[in-house]
């Protein structure tokens, strides 16, 4: 009895066998439980293992691959940071190197400056010194100018003198009567003027001391208002000459001088001019009127 049940243990563990190998068993759609002898001691087949290893090692190659990235990434952080730093450390140190040049430029170009104002100074003076030399010698110029129609007139008056044998001495458009030479210009002057004109002659405004003279002045001048060498500026009245006019010859018109002051031309009537009539009539000195000037033949050899 003992062998039968023994025998049919047997049988029923080849059929168990038989079934695990064709897939009927535990192994094939079907979950074994914790009280089937698969969980009670029997061991894993070996693929499922490998399985199970290979996917816990595919997870730690995923940690340790994310972790490598992350430190990779900190590294090339890091590295651009400091890369930065020194990139912005430059930047400052250029920056600071420009400003200290472009402040010794400053620098420079302020003393330059500087220099170049002294420079413009110094020829500003030179110019006005050299403006003042050059009307030092305008005015000289012109002196010698002035002067030289009387040294042109000297000569040739010398030249007359000698071929005339001293019998007459007048330059050239100057006419001679009684011991005088005459000059009657064709344009007008104010008194003033027309006087400093004659001096620069070597003349002076005609000074009337007789009938003979008057006549001669009359009909050159007619009929035009004539300044002649008569004034009273001072309050009395003086011939340019010094010829005393308290006892020397007279012209003069009807009820004149009269110092009329109707003119409203802001002065008295100081200076004598001849009209047409040959008759006197004082005036104001600002009118601008022919004249005549007059010097004497006193040319000695």
């Amino acid at each position: 009895m003992a062998r039968d049940f023994q025998d049919i243990q047997q049988l029923d563990s080849e059929e168990n066998d038989h079934q695990l190998g064709r897939g009927e068993g535990p192994g094939a759609g079907y979950r074994p439980k914790r009280e089937d002898p698969v969980w009670k001691g029997t061991p894993l087949p070996q693929p499922l293992v490998l399985q199970r290893l290979c996917s816990k090692l595919r997870l730690s190659l995923l940690v340790l691959g994310f972790n490598v990235l992350m430190l990779v990434a900190v590294c090339v952080v890091g590295s651009q940071r400091t890369q930065l730093q020194m990139e912005l450390q430059t930047l400052k140190e250029t920056f600071s190197n420009f400003s200290s040049s472009l402040l010794m430029e400053m620098l420079t170009l302020s003393t330059r400056g500087g220099s170049a104002g002294d420079k413009v100074t110094s020829l500003e003076a030179k110019m006005e010194k050299q403006q003042q030399d050059l009307k030092a010698d305008h005015a000289t110029l012109r002196l010698h100018l002035k002067h030289f129609p009387r040294d042109v007139r000297t000569l040739t008056c010398r030249l007359v003198f000698l071929q005339s044998n001293g019998t007459e001495c007048c330059p050239v458009n100057w006419v001679d009567y009684e011991g005088s030479c005459y000059w009657f210009s064709r344009s007008g002057k104010a008194w003033a003027e027309a006087e400093k004109y004659c001096q620069l002659e070597n003349a002076h405004l005609v000074v009337i001391n007789s009938r003979e003279e008057q006549k001669f002045i009359a009909q050159r001048t007619n009929p035009f208002q004539t300044w002649i060498g008569l004034t009273d500026s001072d309050g009395s009245w003086k011939w340019v000459d010094g010829t005393d006019y308290g006892n020397g010859y007279k012209n003069w018109g009807a009820l004149q001088p009269d110092d009329w002051q109707g003119h409203e031309l802001g002065g008295s009537e100081d200076c004598v001019e001849i009209q047409g009539d040959g008759r006197w009539n004082d005036d104001f000195c600002q009118q601008v009127k022919r004249w005549v000037c007059e010097m004497k033949q006193n040319i000695t050899m």
